[in-house]
Formats: structure tokens, sequence, C-alpha cells
């Protein structure tokens, strides 16, 4: 299983990204670097969900079978779903 975790340093995103990990997933974490440590096994990508052009970079690191968003809490609710519009095609879940 590829995931992406949106805000997968931090709380709850890392404790999803390490229970992906035990399991053998392949595991990328998008985030401003703001708070936590990347991991190791994790695929880090820098970038901020209300920037376009962070978000198309994500492309750039193959597909993905399931992107979890643990970290909508600081966007407004127009934000959360603009930036969940511009990642519907990163996934099939």
């Amino acid at each position: 299983m590829r995931i992406l975790v949106l805000g997968g340093t931090w709380f709850l995103g890392k404790s999803v990204a390490e229970e992906a990990l035990r399991r053998g997933w392949d595991v990328t974490a998008f985030d401003r670097g703001r708070s936590g440590q990347g991991m190791p096994g994790v695929r880090s990508v820098r970038g901020d969900r209300t920037r376009g052009a962070d978000l198309d970079r994500l492309s750039d690191h193959g597909p993905r079978d399931a992107v979890i968003d643990t970290s909508t809490s600081e966007l407004t609710p127009r934000e959360a779903r603009w930036a969940a519009q511009a990642l519907r095609d990163a996934a099939s879940r």
C-alpha cells in the first residue's frame, strides 16, 4: 500500500505514518516542516497545502493508493475543500 499522509510528522499524522511503516507500507509525508521531525523510512515532501505549486510537486513522488489528512485544524473550511479538490486525483481513496 502506498499512502500520502498530510501532516505526517506530528501528533496523529506521526502515529498514522508509524503504523503504516509497521505494516510495511510505502509512506510519504507532506508537511510544512514547522513541527515534528521526519522519520526514517518515510519520504518527506515539504510544502503548504494552500499553495498550488506545492501540491503539484506531490505528483513527482508517484501515485498513491490512499491520502490520509490529519492536519486541517489550521485551515478554513474553504482552504480544506480547495486542497481536497486539488488532491482528488492523487489517490484512489
